[in-house]
């Protein structure tokens, strides 16, 4: 009888300690970056802007305005960055013929929110962030290029804000297929998932099967292209091949080797000729292409 005991109390111990430290790792997860002042770069002009709102997050980022531009481009990063992971894409976009609108997302960079989301909490800042790219360029059609975090933005913001078409870099098809594949044990991962979002309703008001960017993508309906790591740990090629299958008519260049990673970074040549003759086709007036 006392052993029964014993053994009781030490589960439930244990059952404690890993509710702890559930929550820690839960904690670690959404919790923010201090909230940093980004400095302009120094070889490309740019417009700071701030979009206030008096219920969402203060939103701030840079606008470049390319006179006689081929169509605007907004551009999103991935979770744990800010608007500085863009630049380089922002430069080759301007010096290809487009203005350039990019931001950080709430809590990212320089922009308010106490938290970091998975793109669904996110999905208001980009449907605010696309909503002011149309009034800064009337008349003119736009481009959304989000990496990871900010790609599952702009699913999420699309039924509210819709661009004109996507390029979406990295996108998960589901959270809990995404948190499973960052798991540590392989046999039980699903579980840790399971485990681990189950805090999600408490932190975020949302659930797990509410973060399903692959449910989403067919209510698009505009172009849209996917750029994916085939040896991506995150986001494994089921993943990948699902969204495409619900996006009908999608285009997929995957990046032969390529991680979680930069994929501009990783390999610029190949980044540079898909996004730009897709981008050239499906904005562009004229068909104009790099400038």
């Amino acid at each position: 009888m006392k052993l029964c005991f014993s053994l009781a109390i030490v589960l439930v111990g244990l059952g404690v300690a890993g509710g702890v430290f559930d929550w820690h790792i839960g904690t670690i997860l959404v919790a923010r970056q201090p909230r940093q002042a980004l400095a302009a770069p120094c070889d490309f002009s740019v417009e700071r802007v701030v979009l206030d709102q008096a219920d969402a997050p203060e939103l701030v980022g840079w606008v470049a305005d390319r006179k006689g531009s081929c169509g605007a481009i907004v551009l999103l990063h991935g979770r744990g960055a800010n608007r500085l992971a863009l630049v380089q894409r922002a430069k080759l976009l301007f010096d290809a013929g487009y203005s350039v609108v990019l931001f950080d997302l709430s809590g990212h960079g320089e922009s308010g929110g106490a938290v970091q989301g998975f793109g669904y909490s996110e999905g208001p800042d980009a449907a605010r962030i696309i909503t002011f790219a149309r009034q800064r360029f009337p008349g003119q059609k736009l481009g959304a290029i989000g990496s990871s975090l900010g790609a599952a933005a702009l699913v999420f913001a699309a039924p509210q804000a819709p661009a004109d078409a996507y390029v979406l870099e990295q996108l998960y098809a589901t959270l809990r297929e995404t948190t499973a594949w960052r798991m540590p044990f392989h046999f039980w991962r699903g579980f840790q998932a399971d485990v681990l979002l189950a805090q999600m309703p408490l932190r975020l008001g949302l659930s797990a099967d509410d973060v399903k960017p692959v449910d989403h993508l067919a209510a698009i309906g505009k172009p849209l292209m996917l750029l994916a790591g085939s040896n991506d740990p995150f986001i494994d090629h089921g993943q990948v091949l699902a969204l495409q299958n619900a996006a009908v008519g999608s285009q997929l260049v995957w990046f032969g080797g390529a991680g979680h990673v930069d994929l501009l970074l990783y390999d610029q040549l190949r980044y540079s000729d898909a996004i730009f003759s897709f981008l050239a086709t499906k904005l562009c007036r004229t068909g104009a292409i790099h400038g």
